[in-house]
């Protein structure tokens, strides 16, 4: 189809017809709906020669609010930034400007925080600070929708965790219900490769990672005592047979067992 340029605003000819396209007018500034909702996305942007609070005010400011409606008091409060508020944002440690992030989305008081690995580049000490935070925002009435990669991370903060594998839903509850779910499980055996090649056989076991001290396998809807029954069976020696309950073996069990 051949169009001609535009006649009148948001109308343009095609093929000697007219047609016409209706653009509805964008929200205005600072509206009910966006006010409830608060996001960081992975890495914060700033504006480095100013002072953290210059940053937080600016942006407030370019969202057409006065700057007294901000929550300023109570999200630098939560932050934990003190005295370093002033000053200038390219003196901060990746840890102190994701705080500032935190504090930036928080300015009006959001009923619904949305983060995207907000540890993401981050020393030991500072992804613990960061995790103390979002577990603070709770106690402040925020619902937190946290979205990582670093399933330890998820373990120590979340209550709910929904699994997503190839843009589907697999798997959704409570960190509890889902680690019991897929039962992780440690065996020492005196024959690693036999032990291996016979477990991927075995119906509900849906991972099976061998090295020379031992074997790690997820089970799901099948009892420890039905592997050892199999082990014992093909005359391999059981030394040592106990569970490891962790959120990363739950979501690789069920994972793969979405794709087997």
């Amino acid at each position: 189809m051949v169009c001609s340029g535009p006649t009148v605003p948001g109308r343009r000819l095609c093929s000697g017809r007219s047609s016409a396209l209706y653009i509805p007018p964008a929200a205005p500034p600072g509206s009910p709906l966006l006010r409830r909702v608060g996001s960081l996305i992975e890495s914060p942007g700033f504006v480095p020669h100013l002072s953290g609070i210059e940053n937080l005010k600016a942006y407030w400011e370019a969202g057409g609010q006065a700057l007294s409606a901000a929550n300023l008091d109570q999200a630098l409060a939560i932050a934990g930034l003190g005295s370093a508020i002033r000053r200038k944002v390219r003196t901060y440690s990746k840890g102190m400007q994701q705080r500032l992030a935190l504090a930036q989305v928080l300015l009006n008081k959001p009923e619904l925080l949305v983060l995207d690995e907000p540890t993401i580049g981050l020393d030991p000490g500072e992804m613990r600070d960061v995790r103390e935070l979002i577990r603070s925002l709770a106690d402040h009435g925020a619902t937190v929708l946290l979205s990582s990669h670093i399933l330890v991370e998820v373990e120590q903060v979340c209550s709910h965790v929904a699994v997503m594998n190839l843009g589907k839903l697999v798997a959704s509850g409570t960190v509890d219900e889902l680690i019991g779910a897929s039962q992780s499980v440690y065996l020492e055996v005196d024959d690693v490769g036999r032990a291996v090649a016979l477990l991927k056989s075995i119906p509900g076991v849906s991972r099976v990672e061998g090295d020379a001290g031992g074997i790690s396998i997820s089970l799901s809807g099948v009892e420890r005592k039905v592997i050892v029954t199999a082990l014992v069976h093909a005359n391999i020696g059981v030394e040592t047979i106990e569970s490891r309950h962790r959120l990363e073996d739950a979501f690789l069990g069920i994972v793969e067992g979405t794709e087997s």
